[in-house]
């Protein structure tokens, strides 16, 4: 029994009211709960609880064991002489505040079934817990669920593009830039595409928006990603990089920074890195248009080839087969999930417009269901989502919730963990 689901029945209060009991025998009455604190300090901050005669205001701190309260030194922090109640699933030792209060405890009576359920859906693999209950839960609640966790999901992208804007000087250009190569690195090579974008500036880019020859050159040059045994296209965006290196005092990465292992041909980044130079060099302004564009308009945007050398190349050295270099369909609906839509909501949430939220979520909705490992997990379990805007919802769930064993946090657990009837049948 963990401290968070005995925050969980106390916020909910999933317990037996009439065996409110004090371990001094004293009888409580719980008239306001407190607010959940994420923040340091007691677990319930501003409660209103009744013991004997005497209605306190103050706040609440949970733990397993009563001793736990010295564990972690409350005793000594003044933060929580403010505490009223102390509440525990086990009672084995009197504490005081700072002050040297002798704190009321309440060893917690939960209600049996919920803790039968917990301790049912804790001991199960970890993954979907409850996925043998989903079938027998509203759909209506799961869908409203997913709907908040869709913001919730998009809010702490935001929240990391905001950063970078902040960084980038207030440049929503530059910080699109950066968003956009990272998702080019499509998870594997994310963070050396973020790295090679920042090592290059838009700006100087945009200085040869009309050769995208140059920018191929300025791209692989800082990437510092070329093979060993050079050809003649090879060999002439490295003779171009040289002299723009010069005229620009250009230091280019580490060549470790790529990973190529277990890896599509198509996913190379060198392949992805092609494709980039052919869309920086096409679409000047692209945070301008993407929010005075809409979706159909956004995707051919991100719609190009890359140069002719990689028709029949994935990398530097060795030909391939001919083969299409143009940005795919699923891929390009990946990056505008990916890059457009938390730049849609982190550019409204700093202008304070919410019509660019409504226009991501109207986005989401307008772009087909993904296909990945974890979908396909919640479709095996009878969830099928219909669009991105539940595809997301979905990943949110199983990656923040599921993953974690975060059922007291998660509606769907709630539900779980609330019924009466059996539920866990084999």
């Amino acid at each position: 029994m963990t401290e968070a689901f005995l925050q969980y029945v106390w916020q909910h209060q999933l317990i037996c009211l009439d065996k409110l009991y004090t371990t001094n025998n004293e009888p409580i009455q719980v008239i306001k709960i407190g607010v959940f604190n994420t923040n340091a300090g007691p677990d319930f901050l501003n409660a209103k609880i009744k013991i004997g005669e005497t209605i306190w205001a103050g706040d609440v701190e949970i733990h397993k064991k009563s001793s736990d309260w010295n564990v972690h030194q409350h005793n000594s922090n003044k933060l929580y002489n403010s505490v009223i109640l102390h509440v525990v699933a086990t009672f084995d030792k009197e504490v005081f505040t700072e002050n040297g209060h002798a704190i009321s405890t309440l060893v917690m009576p939960i209600l049996p079934h919920v803790t039968n359920n917990y301790m049912q859906l804790k001991d199960l693999p970890a993954g979907i817990r409850c996925s043998k209950q989903l079938q027998e839960i509203d759909s209506l609640r799961i869908t409203m669920f997913l709907e908040r966790l869709v913001a919730e999901r998009f809010e702490q992208k935001s929240e990391q593009i905001i950063l970078s804007y902040h960084a980038n000087t207030n440049n929503w250009e530059e910080t699109l830039y950066q968003q956009l190569a990272r998702n080019f690195g499509f998870k594997t090579n994310n963070d050396a595409f973020e790295l090679l974008a920042k090592s290059i500036p838009l700006q100087l880019l945009s200085k040869h928006q009309d050769n995208s020859f140059q920018i191929e050159a300025l791209l692989f040059g800082q990437a510092n990603i070329w093979s060993g045994h050079a050809g003649e296209y090879e060999l002439s965006l490295q003779k171009e990089y040289r002299f723009l290196q010069k005229k620009y005092q250009l230091t280019p990465i580490s060549p470790t920074w790529w990973k190529f292992a277990r890896m599509r041909p198509n996913n190379f980044p060198t392949f992805r890195i092609a494709q980039f130079a052919q869309l920086a060099s096409k679409i000047p302004h692209l945070a301008s248009k993407i929010l005075e564009s809409d979706l159909d308009t956004i995707k051919t945007f991100f719609s190009c080839d890359a140069s002719s050398f990689w028709h029949t190349h994935y990398s530097f050295g060795t030909e391939s087969p001919k083969h299409e270099t143009s940005i795919g369909k699923q891929a390009i609906d990946t990056i505008i999930i990916n890059t457009v839509v938390p730049f849609l909501f982190a550019y409204g949430k700093v202008r304070c417009v919410d019509s660019f939220r409504t226009k991501a979520y109207d986005i989401l909705m307008a772009l087909p269901h993904e296909h990945n490992k974890t979908i396909s997990l919640w479709e095996q379990h009878g969830l099928h989502p219909s669009n991105a805007y539940e595809t997301q919802g979905l990943l949110q769930l199983y990656n923040n919730y599921c993953t974690e064993g975060k059922c007291t946090r998660c509606a769907i657990g709630h539900t779980v963990l609330n019924r009466r009837q059996e539920i866990f049948r084999s």
